[in-house]
């Protein structure tokens, strides 16, 4: 008799979550995409190891595209890479997908993660501390920092390099607290900590996603990588409490005029909305810890990308080069921010590295009302993917998708293509707000370093050798380079 009544619950307890999602499963019904399996859905199809992750995935869902949708459990995701429905989507959805949940930890309520009605009152109050005055106040300490890695990289000439990144990366975080915080790298003596937090933090985080059972909370909160986890969210916060902790030491101590630049960058700015009640303490930890470590590591991995590139395409390198001794002839003299907005080609050399390889491979958002995307509708309570990698490399859009051809970014050839078939840094209301400063830097750190050394990689002959980890950002794993001292 128990076992009967057993089974009726259970029967009724799976009617009552179809009922609650009959308008989802009515549209679900309607988009194409592989079948899954009840209470489990269609997350096994891409299973898959973490070295072969991402092969596996974007050659999974490029078989789908345009637009397919599969289940994770009882959560709907619906992948897209037309450009219209992009566009719709990121016009329409601000909020997040209940996938950020796993980054609460170490990101909370930030401007990447936080819902929409949190996310529009901190980038008000951000925005600000973004304008072309201030960015532009950045420039000489990104000249420094450049020159500093050259130095590091000159003891290095000839030999073949593999670590090179962690170089980068240790200087992308000496620019971000140099310009951010207004607090002096050499100050903060756990900087260099910063690196290997985000690169632990996103390595738990990948193996939780490859592991089953640590999906599901409460295995999660048991096991040792939580523990873990948690160690490297509190040692985070507490770096991010000391750079806050010496820019309010400042402020006191040398009376700051609140009218200069320095004044009314990010963490400045923050600060003394603080004292003015409009953001807390707390709020201001999280989006201080979030914005150090994602702009120094976005601008580094990016970086990187294009020095493997330019390694790999020698011609292309030579043109880049040219075009840097016909701006910035004199070698000595740091570049203006005129002379930087000159080099087009080089611009054009990032923006095709981005279009390849964009550090954020997807972009996820979650649907609070229906979004009519004909002949589909995404159904209110769904979660939609914009998978970046395919959708620039849609062969509709960008002929020889794989090829690396700076000249699709030519003002002629992008005047063809809908605004939302490219969008590295995200779209709309809620784009990426470090855009003009990313690409500043690593024009900066390209345009130094190429004016410096001729860069040749070790056993890669096109962009398709390059091999990629994904660690939540895109990462290359096979990069080797060879720095050759240029004579002049």
């Amino acid at each position: 008799m128990e076992i009967w009544i057993f089974i009726c619950a259970v029967i009724f307890v799976i009617i009552l979550v179809l009922w609650k999602k009959r308008w989802l499963l009515y549209h679900a019904w309607k988009i194409p995409g592989p079948y899954s399996v009840p209470l489990v859905g269609s997350a096994f199809l891409l299973s898959a190891t973490k070295d072969n992750f991402f092969d596996l995935v974007c050659g999974k869902m490029d078989s789908w595209r345009p637009v397919t949708k599969f289940w994770v459990g009882t959560q709907l995701y619906i992948p897209t890479t037309r450009p219209t429905d992009v566009e719709k989507i990121l016009t329409n959805c601000l909020n997040r997908s209940p996938f950020c949940d796993n980054f609460n930890d170490i990101m909370k309520d930030t401007l990447l993660t936080s819902k929409g009605s949190i996310w529009k009152e901190h980038r008000k109050m951000i925005n600000p501390s973004f304008n072309s005055k201030i960015l532009n106040s950045y420039h000489d300490t990104f000249v420094k920092c450049s020159r500093e890695m050259v130095k590091i990289l000159d003891d290095k000439e000839g030999v073949e390099q593999t670590d090179f990144l962690r170089v980068i990366w240790e200087k992308t975080v000496d620019g971000a607290l140099a310009t951010l915080t207004n607090v002096k790298p050499h100050v903060v003596k756990k900087r260099q900590r910063i690196i290997s937090i985000t690169v632990r933090y996103e390595q738990i985080l990948i193996q939780r996603f490859h592991t089953i059972w640590l999906l599901i909370d409460f295995f999660w909160k048991l096991s040792n990588l939580h523990k873990e986890h948690k160690i490297l969210c509190e040692t985070s916060h507490e770096i991010a409490k000391n750079i806050i902790a010496e820019e309010y030491m400042s402020y006191e101590t040398e009376a700051r005029n609140d009218d200069t630049i320095e004044s009314k960058r990010f963490l400045p700015n923050l600060t003394k909305l603080n004292r003015t009640k409009q953001i807390t303490r707390e709020e201001i930890l999280e989006e201080t810890n979030f914005m150090i470590t994602v702009a120094s590591e976005t601008s580094a991995l990016t970086v990187n990308t294009v020095l493997t590139i330019l390694g790999i395409y020698s011609d292309i390198q030579e043109r880049v080069y040219q075009e840097l001794v016909s701006v910035l002839p004199d070698m000595e003299k740091s570049p203006t921010q005129e002379e930087l907005n000159r080099l087009n080609y080089l611009e054009r050399v990032v923006k095709e590295t981005l279009r390849l390889v964009p550090t954020i491979p997807l972009i996820l958002r979650y649907a609070d009302e229906d979004i009519k995307c004909d002949p589909y509708v995404f159904p209110a309570g769904s979660n939609l993917v914009i998978p970046l990698v395919l959708l620039h490399r849609d062969p509709d859009v960008w002929p020889e998708p794989e090829k690396f051809d700076p000249d699709r970014f030519l003002p002629d050839e992008v005047a063809k293509r809908h605004r939302c078939s490219y969008i590295p840094f995200s779209f709309g209301a809620r784009n990426c707000i470090g855009l003009r400063f990313a690409m500043m830097e690593v024009k900066i750190m390209v345009a130094t370093i190429l004016r410096n050394f001729k860069l040749q990689t070790v056993g890669m002959k096109s962009f398709k050798d390059m091999q990629w980890d994904y660690m939540v950002m895109l990462k290359a794993k096979n990069s080797r380079l060879r720095f050759e001292k240029r004579k002049f």
